[in-house]
This record gives C-alpha cells, sequence and structure tokens, in this order.
C-alpha cells in the first residue's frame, strides 16, 4: 500500500515538474518582449521642455516606461484619434509608478509650453505622467527617425501642414525600444495595455 502511495505522489511531483516547465517555456517566455534597432541602441541625448516649462531631458527616462508619440495641437483629424486613444492608456496607467507618455509636437513654432498646456487639459492629463513636450524642430525629427524608429515602420501620415506619424514606440527603462503599436488600432492599442506591465516587472 504504502509503496502505491508513494508512486502515485511520485507522479504528481512529475506533473507539478513538467506543468512548471511549460509554463516558464511556452507562456512566461511568450511574454518577453523583443528588443528593437541594432544590437545596443537606445534613445540617445536630448532636452525639450514639457507644458509646464519645465526641462525634460533622456535622463528622466531612466527607469521609467515610456510610450512616445508625435502630434501637434491644431491636427484636424489623425492627432484627436491619436490622443482620445492615448487618453485610454493614460487613464489605465496614470497611477502606475514607473509609467509615462511623452507626446511630441511636431509644430513647436506654435506649440508652446502654455499653448501645449491648455491642450493638455481636455485629457486631464497629469504633467508628472502625461507630458507634452517641444524643442527644436530639427531635433524633434531627428528623434523620431533615427532614436525612436518611427519613421523606420511606416511611411509618415500627411496632416494639414505638417508631417508625422500614427506610430507610437513603446521604450523600457534602459531606454531601449521595445514595441511599435499603431495609436488609430483599437488592436494595437489593446496590445499595448497587455505589453507595459510586462516591461514594468522587468528590471
Amino acid at each position: 500500500m504504502k509503496r502505491y502511495i508513494w508512486i502515485a505522489g511520485l507522479g504528481v511531483f512529475i506533473l507539478f515538474l513538467f506543468a512548471g516547465f511549460y509554463y516558464y517555456t511556452y507562456v512566461h517566455q511568450s511574454d518577453k518582449l523583443p528588443v528593437l534597432g541594432n544590437p545596443g541602441h537606445v534613445v540617445g541625448d536630448f532636452s525639450f521642455t514639457d507644458q509646464t516649462g519645465q526641462p525634460f531631458t533622456q535622463q528622466d527616462m531612466n527607469g521609467k516606461v515610456s510610450v512616445v508619440e508625435f502630434f501637434y495641437t491644431t491636427c484636424p483629424d489623425l492627432c484627436p484619434r491619436m490622443n482620445a486613444n492615448m487618453q485610454k492608456v493614460y487613464e489605465k496607467f496614470k497611477h502606475t509608478p514607473g509609467f509615462e507618455i511623452l507626446s511630441h509636437t511636431v509644430n513647436p513654432d506654435h506649440d508652446t509650453p502654455p499653448v501645449l498646456a491648455k491642450y493638455a487639459e481636455q485629457y486631464d492629463a497629469d504633467p508628472r505622467v502625461w507630458k507634452f513636450l517641444t524643442g527644436p524642430a530639427p531635433k524633434i525629427y531627428s528623434m523620431a527617425e533615427n532614436d525612436y524608429l518611427i519613421g523606420s515602420v511606416d511611411s509618415a501620415h500627411v496632416s494639414g501642414l505638417f508631417v508625422h506619424s500614427q506610430w507610437w514606440a513603446l521604450v523600457d527603462k534602459h531606454r531601449r525600444i521595445r514595441g511599435f503599436y499603431d495609436g488609430t488600432n483599437p488592436q494595437d492599442i489593446s496590445k499595448l495595455e497587455h505589453d507595459i506591465p510586462i516591461l514594468l516587472r522587468e528590471k
């Protein structure tokens, strides 16, 4: 009798061992996001200004998971759709430590910090979490193309007089690009909401 109990116990142990191996190999590992761009690529140095008039640099991204987009306040069609979706992401994660949204204007001559602050009000955006950034136009466009790699995902969308992409970049705590998402696509928004916690759990 004891022998049968021992064999049954061994069988249960092996079953749990197999289940753990399966979870780690096929479930846990599948939740890991790739690191995109060339080996060693990270978001480089910059210095912009947020809607409160405070400076924001690459150092402020360290240790945080960032969702990055490009827009402008007078955009008539694409940006309102993008930022309506961004507001949903913001509402879901705004109380989550280590999370932020970085919205860069592509029309910095018009979109000064006071203009951005007024624009942010319609989304009830806390500037500690959702930052609307302005700076030199050449640097902003260079960041989109060369640092956030958004220009390499798809051709830019023409909206009014300014060219910008509907794609968002997801950046990890080490300023590495980990995902691209169409800011107008509900399926992509759902995937982004799934992926953000994965990066928040990473060291």
